[in-house]
């Protein structure tokens, strides 16, 4: 009888020792999932914090390059990059403004891209070559242009192609529809107009250039004047009066000073 609960003492010892340990192990296994959760919490936090920090940076890195733009189109470019999209930029015009390799539009595209970033700004080039404004118009040429809609257009209306051909007053009225055309589409896109090339020797052409300057006034576009950065056009022209090399090199620096201000 004595053995009998002796044995039974121990026995009941070993198993409320055992369950001590036991016990012990299941709070020591607790505490150390809640450390390593703890842990991760800390750790995820970190990388949040990390991130919006890289975020802002970026922010204000994208207002810092924004403020390198002409006024007039920094309020789109706020506002696309508030919204996290590029702002698309179109490049049109006559031959004057080819999409060949080298000519002006590709130069300026290629540059606008490497300072800017595809996340704050989308280029394309669009020559309509060998035709008339008369003829972009009546052929509805322009039309699959507006259709994508670009928040940004910066076009050469034709100068060129229509003189000795249409007179001023009917080109006007051809620009006023092919520009109402990409309102239409987008009544919030931002238009820049500039003249094609100048050329050598000429005596109506100048004068109609001007007539596109005071047009661009009158409706309130920018006019890029780039016509003053031709210092001597006979040689940056070719014999079919289109930017040769040096003339495409010339109206390329011009657009990019232009978009880019060095000083900032």
């Amino acid at each position: 009888m004595r053995i009998g609960l002796v044995m039974l003492g121990l026995l009941t010892s070993s198993v409320v020792i055992g369950g001590k340990y036991h016990w012990e192990g299941e709070v020591r296994e607790v505490q150390a999932s809640a450390y390593a959760s703890h842990q991760e919490v800390l750790e995820g936090e970190k990388v949040e914090a990390e991130k919006k920090a890289e975020n802002e940076r970026y922010r204000l890195q994208v207002l810092d390059r924004i403020n390198g733009l002409p006024r007039d189109v920094q309020p789109l470019f706020r506002e696309k990059a508030a919204q996290g999209k590029p702002v698309r930029m179109m490049i049109a015009g006559s031959s004057s403004t080819s999409d060949e390799p080298g000519a002006w539009p590709v130069t300026v595209k290629k540059a606008l891209t490497k300072e800017y970033g595809d996340g704050l700004l989308s280029v394309s080039v669009h020559e309509i070559g060998g035709k008339t404004s008369g003829q972009v118009r009546k052929e509805g040429l322009h039309l699959p242009l507006a259709k994508e809609k670009p928040d940004l257009l910066v076009l050469e209306p034709f100068l060129l192609a229509d003189n000795s051909h249409i007179d001023m007053k009917e080109r006007l009225k051809n620009l006023s529809s092919i520009l109402d055309a990409f309102k239409k589409e987008n009544p919030d896109i931002v238009i820049l107009l500039q003249p094609s090339n100048p050329i050598p020797d000429a005596h109506y052409y100048p004068l109609e250039e001007k007539k596109l300057k005071e047009y661009a006034k009158d409706h309130h576009y920018p006019y890029i004047d780039h016509w003053k950065a031709w210092k001597d056009v006979e040689s940056q022209v070719t014999k079919k009066e289109l930017p040769n090399k040096e003339g495409n090199e010339v109206w390329a620096s011009f657009m990019v000073d232009y978009f880019v201000d060095k000083s900032n």
